[in-house]
């Protein structure tokens, strides 16, 4: 086993010899054996090997004994060991989050400060070949494409620091290595619950299928992701290599050379398009299917003032045979002629309001303070768009507290009557994220990781 693993990290490069690695455990079998296996690799490869456990807050005392099992393993065998204790439930019911969303979104945000603090390379998870086939089954249900059938790989994360070393190990392997190691591990009740979409294909769909139609169905589904992810990543750089390519692509703004890109294949058309989106609204996300297939449509049979109207208040449009997607920064005026506008949050771009600008771009969050008029956040917590606006009836924030309403915390603050409307506020909906140089929502930064960049804004009075 521990060869075959050794053999995985070679073929990848997953850990270069001297890495100082932080892995994630449990305490479950699947954690234990990648811990147990990295910690008897280490002197061959000078390796310095940490584990840290996230206690969730969930299980009573079944979680706490298992925080204290991860800690006993590590203390026998040397290995520094770093343990939070959190609190799932009351995180999940502030945020409007299930149980696991809230899980990962602590679980990944603790493992991300530690690697910082401990300055260690790599993180490396248990992920395993059975999982693996549960999220390629998963994302085949909600509906996917190339890239989501891709699923794990064996290296992501920023310049690939979350490792994934068991990819090509099944279940029963980790189970046996246990078993022959004489590694004693925990197990998690809620695993064997069919009460989230996970579970359930671990539990009843998939051993159906093994049952009823294929025997090998897990490792068919990891063939399918093996062979997406490398014809994902060619199509990706052929999209890179047309989309350096004056002929296909207006460099100086990003527009799509309508006759030009008319003339591909269908795939690198689409490519092309969410690439343009993404350089428009700064994510791949948010860009249907259905979209993509409109602003194609668009591209082919289109002319000049043409337009798709997308998500976010986004628009493709055509002008004189070029192909750009911008977004619409003032809204309409609320029905009170005495209303202002609220700005749509233009990402990246600048948006003004009364005597403000905000500027946004997305950046990578260094964990670093912040001075009053400026905020880091990850949009994706919040469900409404985001725009620049004044108080309205019925306003609320988010504080580490609990929710306060916008009227009662502006009165707590003793904010005076007349700042109150000419205050700028950024807001998704009724809930306010930003009361700019004061309060900022406790949502911002949660679920900050490696998977998103964050959004970093920042606001100037206008003496220009």
């Amino acid at each position: 086993m521990r060869e075959k693993v050794e053999q995985f990290i070679r073929k990848h490069k997953l850990l270069p010899d001297g890495s100082r690695i932080l892995v994630a455990c449990s305490g479950g079998a699947d954690s234990l054996a990648l811990l147990d296996i990295l910690w008897k690799l280490a002197p061959r490869h000078q390796w310095q090997v940490f584990a840290a456990h996230y206690e969730h807050g969930i299980r009573g005392e079944d979680s706490l004994a298992d925080a204290a099992f991860v800690a006993e393993y590590c203390r026998l065998h040397h290995i520094p060991c770093f343990v939070e204790h959190g609190q799932v439930p009351k995180a999940a019911r502030e945020n409007g989050q299930t149980l696991e969303q809230a899980a990962r979104s602590l679980r990944y945000t603790f493992l991300k400060r530690i690697c910082r603090e401990q300055k260690l390379a790599f993180m490396a998870t248990a992920h395993h070949a059975d999982d693996q086939a549960e999220t390629v089954l998963m994302r085949i249900l909600r509906g996917t494409g190339i890239t989501g059938l891709s699923a794990m790989r064996p290296q992501s994360g920023e310049n690939g620091h979350l490792v994934r070393p068991l990819l090509d190990i099944g279940k029963a392997e980790l189970l046996a290595y246990c078993q022959k190691e004489g590694l004693l591990y925990r197990e998690d009740a809620t695993n064997f619950v069919a009460d989230c979409t996970r579970n359930c294909l671990r539990l009843e769909l998939l051993p159906k299928l093994r049952r009823e139609y294929n025997p090998e169905v897990s490792r068919a589904l990891c063939q399918l992701a093996e062979m997406a992810a490398e014809e994902n990543d060619f199509l990706q750089a052929e999209i890179d290599r047309y989309w350096s390519n004056a002929a296909y692509v207006r460099q100086q703004d990003w527009a799509l050379r309508q006759q030009a890109v008319a003339a591909l294949h269908p795939a690198l058309q689409k490519g092309l398009i969410r690439r343009l989106w993404e350089k428009a609204a700064g994510s791949v996300l948010d860009l249907s299917y259905q979209q993509t297939k409109r602003i194609c449509c668009l591209l082919m049979q289109g002319t000049t003032g043409s337009r798709q109207e997308l998500s976010h208040h986004y628009t493709a449009y055509l002008e004189y045979g070029y192909l750009t997607i911008s977004q619409t920064k003032q809204k309409a005026q609320d029905s009170s002629p005495d209303s202002l506008p609220e700005m749509v949050l233009a990402v990246p771009g600048t948006v003004s309001w009364r005597n403000y600008r905000l500027t946004a771009e997305w950046r990578n969050w260094d964990g670093g303070k912040t001075q009053p008029d400026e905020l880091y956040l990850n949009p994706q917590n919040f469900s409404a768009e985001l725009v620049l606006r004044a108080r309205r009836p019925g306003d609320y924030i988010q504080l580490p507290a609990g929710r306060k309403t916008l009227k009662k915390l502006m009165i707590d603050d003793k904010i005076p009557q007349a700042q109150r409307a000419e205050m700028p506020l950024l807001a998704a909906g009724s809930e306010i994220i930003w009361m700019i140089g004061r309060r900022r929502s406790a949502r911002c930064l949660q679920d900050v990781c490696d998977y998103h960049k964050v959004l970093y804004l920042k606001l100037e009075e206008r003496g220009f």
